[in-house]
């Protein structure tokens, strides 16, 4: 089954690229063009490295009788790791020697503390868990639920018994920033940085609600995962798509490349411009550009996925930053519904339901065909039939888009897919404004 990563855009200057990796595959897709929009780099500062052991004492003065050489001044200390306090200083001279050498000079002062550990170092938390730093403590990762001893994933239900109060509050939780700026840059321009765990946090959660919208279980991340594709978001945000070149194949000659980031950008979503790493989800669900693929929403509704990676990167290129998503966990918990549509059945907010439809189904939708239907008014409105690349998640995948017409918030759309499964599937769309 081939297994692309990729890119597209909506907020600020984006790019789209696709990345095909492959379980007995090697073919590589190109990546796809869109419109850029600016965007400015994150101005906050970097956290201090952490130093090496503190200096040895000095060394004496020679013994009595000789001409007393001075004693060798003790080198200053480093920085202690992981907090702990520095060396020692060195140290005195060794006294004057019979004949008058003098008095060997002091150590060399104690050396400097280093960065203190976090405050969440030494807490280890279980599955579908993080240690949130205010509390010390673990909780449960956005979506998921205590069940006493672990975290699962809360139901997602039917969505088209999503009632609209649900719906709205579900979309105004998940676009709800807590920390606008996540990023914190390294020693150097290449250093990947650091993402705070509210950063995470809030992609998750925006990650969780768009496929608690169609129907499925939220995703927890992976710290390794994690740090591979802040590499791969450092590399990807000096090297973006152009003449020719594939972010998902990126060369060791480039800016920032490093073999981490290599591997990262091979299985990863990547987004530039978004601002925040949680911005970067509702581009790869919108994925405009992408209209041949629809890749990027299509692996973040497969229904498997989990865990997934998180990295970002707000240090500079063309478009002041870039995020990568790993997306080829398949360990996910939840639900694996027959069929998943996007906008999906019932209240959906009007934004979502001006995007490219998808309808993606697990025994294949090479028959598929669409029929949508004004309820209002009884008329038949066109829709133009977007054929896609496959091999993107799990299910096979088939677009439409609204020919002539736009949809409308308080408008019912009944909508029915023929030529899949055992039948035609019916089920009405329900523009609403969202406040």
């Amino acid at each position: 089954m081939a297994r692309p990563g990729s890119a597209t855009g909506k907020f600020g200057w984006l790019l789209v690229g696709v990345a095909v990796a492959a379980w007995g595959c090697s073919s590589m897709l190109g990546y796809d063009e869109v419109d850029f929009g600016e965007v400015q780099p994150d101005p906050d500062g970097g956290a201090g490295g952490i130093g090496p052991t503190g200096g040895g004492a000095g060394n004496g003065g020679a013994q009595a009788g000789n001409a007393g050489n001075g004693g060798k001044t003790g080198a200053g200390g480093g920085a202690g790791q992981g907090g702990a306090a520095g060396g020692s200083a060195g140290a005195g001279g060794g006294a004057a020697g019979t004949g008058g050498g003098a008095a060997g000079t002091g150590g060399g002062p104690a050396g400097a503390g280093g960065t203190p550990p976090g405050p969440c170092t030494g807490v280890v938390c279980g599955s579908n868990q993080h240690c949130e730093p205010a509390t010390k403590s673990c909780v449960c990762n956005p979506g998921f639920v205590s069940n006493g001893a672990d975290c699962t994933p809360a139901p997602a239900g039917d969505p088209s018994q999503h009632t609209q109060q649900d719906v709205c509050d579900h979309w105004a939780q998940g676009h709800n920033i807590t920390d606008p700026s996540p990023w914190t840059p390294g020693p150097n321009e290449c250093d990947p940085g650091t993402l705070s765990q509210a950063g995470i946090t809030d992609t998750l959660t925006r990650m969780a609600m768009f496929r608690w919208m169609v129907g499925l279980g939220p995703v927890s991340d992976d710290p390794a995962l994690n740090q591979m594709d802040m590499y791969c978001a450092a590399v990807s945000s000096w090297n973006p798509p152009g003449g020719g070149y594939n972010p998902h194949q990126p060369d060791p000659s480039r800016k920032c490349y490093t073999p981490e980031g290599a591997n990262g950008a091979g299985q990863s979503n990547i987004a530039w411009g978004s601002g925040h790493p949680a911005q970067a989800i509702d581009q790869f669900v919108q994925d405009n550009g992408n209209e041949t693929t629809m890749g990027h929403r299509r692996w973040i509704f497969n229904p498997p996925l989990g865990p997934v990676g998180i990295g970002y990167y707000a240090g500079g290129g063309p478009y002041g930053n870039a995020e990568c998503l790993a997306v080829f966990g398949q360990s996910g918990g939840g639900t694996t519904p027959t069929w998943i549509s996007f906008p999906p059945p019932g209240f959906s907010p009007v934004e979502i339901v001006s995007w490219m439809w998808t309808f993606h189904h697990s025994s294949g939708v090479s028959n598929a065909t669409i029929k949508v239907t004004r309820q209002s008014d009884s008329a038949d409105l066109a829709m133009t039939t977007m054929p896609l690349i496959q091999g993107f998640g799990n299910y096979p995948t088939i677009g439409f888009n609204p020919s002539g017409w736009s949809p409308k918030a308080g408008d019912v759309y009944v909508v029915e897919v023929g030529g899949v499964g055992s039948g035609t599937i019916t089920y009405e769309v329900k523009p609403v404004n969202c406040p």
